[in-house]
């Protein structure tokens, strides 16, 4: 794998933050999000039932065995996910992207041999046939045209390379999310800017039209992921007013209280029970779904 390049003088002129006014707004609804209000993924992250991401990160570790060469995160947030893939895969060259700029500061506070670049997953600041694996967790879901952010991938990506996706799968029936939408529930939208509600059918279509062949899908997010996410929006909603970073954002930070305690015995009795869950019925429709797939030639 060569050396990765930046992008020349044809590369991105648009300014993120400019670019990221446009994109979160929905007109159907009215809602917007202001991505530098939430820092989002800057917490550790371990193949662990403990972890709520422990089962993105186990999937996307699986799914980059024999992958060598460089690998690039599009929505890395504050990096903690991505951070997690070069600790697991310390001879991968690992770069992370986002359009946060704070987000990206705080990522770069503690690298961990990880290379970070601001820019927008609809232009990104890299030159094609970069990387020999993109991945992507929770990020189409925010996007007006996730289509070209898959485009995207595809350019930056070698020949044949891999693309592993983890999305929401929120907007069927077979969800409490679907099902409460319906019903004219959009708290998830308004505090966690998803402005898009998948279907299985709607991933494929477009891996399949930005030229991915899917080699494999699993669910996660089943029963007891969608009654706290649910739960943990509604309160959200209740309250009137966000939160500035995460669940574990905020216990790494938090000094030992009954407070915190409490929480962090509450999160990891959910994330043990969601894990388990998912790993159990992985092969059962569930709120998210995780894709690995191979690039193909236009």
């Amino acid at each position: 794998m060569s050396e990765i390049q930046l992008p020349s003088s044809n590369g991105s002129a648009q300014d993120p933050i400019s670019f990221q006014a446009r994109a979160v707004g929905n007109e159907t609804t009215g809602c917007e999000f202001d991505y530098e209000s939430k820092v989002w993924g800057g917490h550790e992250v371990k193949i662990s039932p403990t972890y709520l991401g422990a089962l993105r990160l186990r999937y996307c570790i699986e799914d980059l065995k024999g992958v060598n060469g460089s690998v690039l995160e599009v929505g890395c947030g504050a990096g903690g996910m991505v951070k997690a893939i070069k600790a697991y895969r310390t001879d991968l060259d690992v770069y992370g992207c986002d359009i946060s700029r704070q987000a990206i500061r705080a990522a770069q506070e503690n690298p961990r041999g990880v290379t970070f670049r601001e820019g927008n997953a609809y232009d990104l600041p890299f030159e094609d046939q970069n990387f020999s694996a993109v991945v992507m967790f929770d990020l189409l879901e925010h996007l007006i045209e996730p289509d070209r952010a898959i485009a995207e991938a595809w350019r930056v990506l070698e020949k044949k390379g891999l693309f592993h996706l983890f999305v929401p799968c929120e907007g069927g029936l077979y969800t409490i999310h679907g099902l409460l939408t319906r019903m004219g529930w959009r708290a998830k939208e308004k505090y966690g800017g998803h402005i898009q509600r998948f279907k299985l059918k709607d991933v494929y279509s477009i891996l399949n039209k930005q030229c991915f062949d899917v080699l494999r899908h699993r669910w996660s997010a089943h029963l007891i992921n969608q009654i706290i996410d649910v739960a943990y929006f509604t309160g959200l909603s209740l309250r009137g007013k966000n939160t500035s970073t995460s669940v574990e954002g905020y216990l790494e930070t938090a000094k030992p209280s009954l407070i915190s305690i409490g929480i962090d015995a509450l999160k990891t009795a959910v994330a043990v029970a969601s894990y388990y869950e998912s790993r159990i019925f992985s092969w059962f429709p569930g709120g998210g779904g995780h894709f690995a797939g191979v690039k193909r030639g236009k």
